[in-house]
Formats: structure tokens, sequence, C-alpha cells
């Protein structure tokens, strides 16, 4: 039988902090947006490029009109996945909602998802490790990132303020017993 590696990545710019720090984070809100016509409705109504979306997985940080941040992973032609702030999942809904009659697309939050982000010399490590990831992809761009599913935790890749960070998106039960793995592993709880 093989075996598909899951292949996964990091920014090749942005300091990686010193420290190992596990941070639920409370304030991100995950959105799965679908329907035949997600992709003209994202490049015509929110005037993104997704040239650079070639591949499941890959994504991109940007803002919203009203300057809130966002982040979306390419899933397929005809499915994506936001993550974002609670103001930002509202503006989105709402914006949306407003075009529902022209284009075929469903925006769906996931109430069953939740976030933590770690960070530190040793995360990417650890990620590979835990998750039997595959490093293979340097991303060069700050503001693309990337995200993979890895048995029931979807891992991201990001920069923020110029540091290297990653999202473990997941049911709660599921990042409880990450959360616990890490901090047992030396990454140190943050509030």
């Amino acid at each position: 039988m093989s075996v598909t590696p899951i292949i996964f990545a990091k920014h090749r710019q942005g300091s990686v902090p010193a420290q190992n720090h596990y941070m639920p984070t409370d304030a991100v809100v995950v959105l799965d947006f679908s329907g035949f016509e997600t992709t003209p409705f994202l490049s015509q109504i929110l005037a993104l490029n997704l040239n650079k979306l070639m591949a499941p997985g890959l994504g991109f940080q940007g803002k919203l009109d009203s300057g809130e941040n966002f982040a979306v992973y390419y899933f397929s032609e005809t499915a994506y996945r936001f993550v974002v702030s609670e103001s930002a999942a509202a503006e989105l809904a709402t914006l949306i909602d407003s075009h529902a009659d022209e284009f075929d697309i469903e925006l769906v939050r996931r109430h069953d998802l939740v976030a933590a982000t770690i960070s530190g010399e040793l995360a990417f490590e650890r990620l590979v490790s835990d998750f039997t990831l595959t490093p293979g992809l340097r991303i060069s761009d700050k503001n693309a990132c990337y995200g993979k599913q890895s048995g029931e935790v979807f891992i991201t890749t990001l920069l923020v303020d110029e540091q290297q960070q990653y999202q473990l998106i997941a049911q709660a039960a599921v990042l409880e017993k990450w959360q616990t793995t890490l901090t047992d592993a030396g990454f140190k709880l943050v509030s």
C-alpha cells in the first residue's frame, strides 16, 4: 500500500521567536465558502487575484474594504475556507447575502471549529513530526499562506507581524488534546 505524503510549507522570510508558544485563538472564525460560482464571486465582487491559488491548500492574507484582515485557503474551484475575525465574518456574510441571487454560493460558519496558534523555534519541526507532514514548500510571498488537513486538524502556516506562525484548527476536544501534548513538550501556554 502506498502512502501519499502531506506536503507542508513554511515561509522563507520572517523571524522565528525563540520562545515556543501555544496560544488559544478565541477571536478566530472559520467560514467554509462553496458553490459553483465561488471563484467568480471572489474575483468579481471581492476583486481578489486568485491566479496564484493553483493547488489545494494555497492561500493568501488580505484586507476587506473595512480594513479587517482575512486569510483565504483554496480547496477547489468550488470550495474555499476563510479564517477571519468576528467582525470580518459578519462583513463577509452581509456581502455574500447581498449577492446570493446573482451567484450560486453558500457561506457556512463552522461553529464546531476553534483555533490555536503555535510559534517558536520548535514549532515547524514539531508539526512535521506530530502530524506526519513532509516539509517541501518554501513560501516567498509575505501575504501567502498554506493550509493542509492532517487527520482531524487543519494546519496553516502564515506570517503575522513578520513572525512565522502556525494555526491549528479543529474541534475543541481535539485541540485540547493537542494543547496538552504541546505544552507537555515545552510550548508555553499563552492566553
